[in-house]
């Protein structure tokens, strides 16, 4: 054993690695947010403090929440989505998840980066609902998404809360699947988007609405940005379906008139231009006895015979250009108010002929949703699946694909049941299969 530079070799003249510290992987830079404070301390006191307030109202912190903390704790990551689930509870006296706890601690710690909230499963009395209005009302926590499932809503208490839609200028989505409010509660909600310019997603799947709210949606859909509308296992029927999408209908139509009026012009304007042109050749020949092409040659010809002054003369080298700041891209504009619906669910929404609607009402608004088809250029999903529309109705909506195909509109996304001739439903899967991705062509392989 030698030692050679301060380092210790073996007879066979290999390096013996000397016990002692071994060089670790760097660790992790810990974010600071706007107040200088780190992502870690932040969420560690936002834990520390929704501890302490579950205790005192007698409830419990969620599992997956409580893990979802730590983790970004370990991680140092700021918490920005919460979902506050129901635990299973053996006897009645055990304490539960509630949601008060939770945004009392949001607010006595200021925690400002939340930006989703989902509570699933947890009931929620009137008291719980005005204390998420007030915290949506300061407008000092910009939550994007609120996520209420399944959580015993009435009417009066879905009021209380749409009032705050009117304030806050953050919210895009608001989910209240599962809660059987009715058309009461429906009108409430309706209340309240009237005034919001945010909202772009509503979804209300199960929530026990009837034909009254078709009105109620058709019109909301018509005055505020609302483009994606969630509906599926409610009672609209016919009439409401029709209600609800006769002003985007309309809107379709007139934009349709105006496409084909736009290019009619352009056609005509083309055919002027290109009448004009041969007129000015034949004048042009008539009084020179010189065809263009001919006069081309010979000014190209006297330019050639001048050394640098014709257009074939060499230029001069070019001064670099200096490389200047890329300009930022400038946020996109919030979308206007009208009637432009993006994706539509109605599955099972008894689109039929089998309640309180005539025999023929289902081919009736199936038309109604071929004129959709055929003018929207801005419909990307329609989903009527679980609805009895017949054999003639799917005809009406296969129609309504083809020629939507001629007139080289995008893509559309279309579900329908199955319960029809098994052509119609073949063509109506092929035609609404949505948008298809290109293949991407593979590269010829370098020479090695």
């Amino acid at each position: 054993m030698t030692l050679r530079n301060h380092t210790l070799y073996n007879k066979s003249n290999c390096v013996i690695e000397m016990p002692g510290k071994k060089k670790g992987k760097k660790g992790k830079k810990k974010k600071a947010m706007a107040g200088g404070e780190m992502a870690d301390v932040c969420v560690k006191k936002l834990m520390k403090r929704y501890e302490q307030n579950c205790k005192d109202c007698n409830s419990v912190m969620p599992l997956d929440l409580k893990k979802t903390m730590k983790a970004c704790i370990e991680n140092c990551q700021i918490l920005s989505k919460a979902i506050l689930e129901a635990s299973t509870v053996e006897q009645s006296d055990d304490p539960r998840v509630c949601l008060q706890p939770f945004i009392q601690t949001v607010r006595e710690e200021r925690y400002t980066y939340l930006k989703d909230l989902h509570v699933w499963n947890i009931p929620l009395v009137h008291k719980d609902m005005a204390t998420l209005a007030l915290l949506v009302e300061k407008g000092f926590y910009p939550l994007r998404l609120i996520d209420l499932m399944d959580c015993l809503i009435d009417s009066y208490s879905i009021k209380r809360l749409s009032e705050s839609f009117m304030l806050c200028q953050t919210l895009t989505t608001l989910i209240l699947d599962y809660n059987e409010f009715g058309d009461k509660g429906c009108e409430g909600v309706c209340h309240g988007l009237e005034k919001n310019r945010t909202i772009l997603s509503l979804s209300m799947n199960y929530c026990a609405l009837g034909v009254a709210s078709g009105a109620l949606l058709g019109h909301i859909i018509q005055t505020t940005v609302l483009r994606e509308l969630y509906l599926d296992g409610n009672d609209l029927e016919c009439d409401g379906a029709m209600e609800l999408i006769k002003a985007c209908v309309l809107q379709a139509e007139e934009e349709s008139a105006a496409r084909q009026e736009a290019a009619r012009l352009k056609e005509q304007q083309e055919a002027e231009r290109i009448l004009a042109e041969q007129e000015n050749r034949y004048g042009s020949y008539a009084r020179t006895g010189v065809s263009d092409s001919e006069a081309g040659d010979r000014i190209g010809s006297a330019a050639s015979s001048k050394g640098g002054d014709g257009p074939g003369a060499s230029k001069g080298k070019k001064g670099k250009k200096k490389k200047g700041k890329k300009k930022k891209k400038k946020p996109a504009p919030p979308p206007e108010p009208g009637p432009w619906i993006h994706k539509l669910h109605l599955a099972d929404n008894g689109i039929d002929g089998l309640g309180s609607s005539p025999h023929f009402a289902p081919v009736i608004c199936m038309r109604l949703f071929k004129q959709l088809l055929l003018h929207s250029t801005c419909l990307e999903e329609l989903d009527l699946e679980d609805n009895l529309i017949g054999d003639m109705g799917g005809q009406e909506i296969k129609e309504g694909l083809e020629k939507r195909k001629e007139a080289d509109l995008p893509s559309v996304k279309v579900r329908t049941t199955h319960r029809m001739s098994s052509e119609t439903f073949a063509a109506i899967c092929k035609l609404g299969s949505g948008l298809k991705k290109k293949k991407k062509k593979k590269g010829k392989k370098k020479k090695k």
